[in-house]
């Protein structure tokens, strides 16, 4: 928890809410919060509003309640909220200082995502850290070069990050990702979690490339038919499937390469854990935000007219989740292993496994067989 978030909430509370406010919120976020009884005062006795604040505060006491909190307060900003308008003290100052904290405000959601996703610069693979795949390039050439590389790295090399850039996840390029994988885990001892990983980031490229896809057949072929997906979604939703079927992705990744629309691939290694994330280069619509979340088994703090759960024609940000959860799950004791965080300009999709859940998984040599 930071000390500055938690003494910054406690003014916009002190300023923005009265007392009968400050239990509203409290039980608009938790059902069972009443103010007086966490304050410990009696149902008839009026609570001091610091004295609220304070409680309200203690009552939720981590960081990420504050931001709940705090994201409960911009969903009604403006309404009626118990007994008064809403009108928030402090928010954009507080909205920027969030920011500074890795907490990303998604305004189509009303939900805030803490972005565990950074790039350290801890780079022992100087030589490959940034791979653009963007162009024609040698495959064989990059893998020698990591080849070369990673033969000379010890298991006590454990920092290191690389970066690919690409527009979609082709056969070579495929192969390509499968071997830095293989190369560098070998040289971790954990080369035996390299099919799983490689199927976790396989799903995440392919959902990201087509999210990509979705928008830019949106912009060059059916909104100049005035198709959106806002406006239109189950009819757009037809058109790209058509698509698809009919063509694969190969109008698709020469629109995406005529706007330079791409995906980025990191892979990062630290002391304590691996980290993989896929980040798309432009934002999505409504409507897949909210089946994304759905499908990480989070709710929407705002529910959009278009998702219907039960539609047979539902597409696609979120095809693959399922898959990646699952594997996942058997590494991680996170209910949510797989994040994800919403820019304006672009998406973090990725996961983090510790390296002591990892080695927990490998198996015990068995033991020698005495010579008779």
């Amino acid at each position: 928890m930071s000390a500055e978030i938690r003494k910054f909430f406690r003014q916009i509370i002190n300023n923005s809410l009265n007392t009968q406010q400050v239990n509203y919120l409290g039980e608009l976020v938790d059902s069972n919060f009443n103010l007086n009884r966490a304050a410990g005062f009696s149902s008839t006795m009026p609570v001091p509003r610091q004295t609220a604040a304070n409680t309200l505060i203690s009552y939720f006491p981590t960081e990420e309640e504050i931001v709940n909190l705090f994201a409960c307060m911009l969903l009604h900003e403006g309404e009626r909220f118990y007994n008064r308008d809403l009108a928030i003290w402090g928010r954009d100052e507080f909205l920027n200082l969030l920011r500074k904290h890795k907490w990303s405000y998604d305004r189509d959601l009303g939900m805030f995502f803490l972005d565990p996703f950074y790039e350290r610069e801890i780079n022992f693979l100087k030589k490959i850290r940034f791979v653009d795949l963007r162009e024609k390039v040698s495959v064989k050439e990059i893998i020698k070069e990591l080849t070369d590389v990673t033969s000379a790295m010890s298991i006590a090399d454990l920092e290191w990050r690389v970066v690919l850039r690409l527009y979609d996840l082709e056969r070579e390029t495929g192969e390509l990702i499968r071997k830095i994988i293989t190369l560098l885990l070998t040289r971790q001892e954990l080369q035996m979690f390299t099919s799983d990983l490689f199927v976790c980031l396989k799903e995440m490229a392919i959902n990201a490339s087509k999210a990509n896809y979705k928008l830019l057949f949106e912009k060059h072929v059916t909104a100049p038919e005035g198709i959106t997906a806002e406006k239109n979604y189950h009819v757009f939703l037809e058109r790209f499937r058509d698509e698809i079927d009919e063509n694969g992705n190969s109008n698709l990744f020469q629109l995406a390469r005529q706007d330079d629309r791409y995906i980025t691939i990191t892979f990062q290694s630290t002391i304590d854990a691996i980290e993989i994330w896929v980040t798309n280069s432009q934002n999505i619509t409504a409507v897949e935000k909210q089946q994304i979340i759905k499908k990480l088994g989070m709710s929407p703090a705002k529910e959009n007219s278009f998702v219907n759960d039960d539609d047979e024609l539902k597409e696609g940000a979120g095809l693959g989740i399922n898959l990646v959860l699952r594997v996942l799950r058997s590494y991680s004791d996170d209910p949510h292993p797989l994040k994800v965080v919403f820019y304006p300009e672009f998406i973090k999709f990725g996961f983090t496994l510790t390296r002591e859940k990892l080695r927990a998984k490998i198996p015990e040599p068995e033991p020698e067989k005495k010579k008779s």
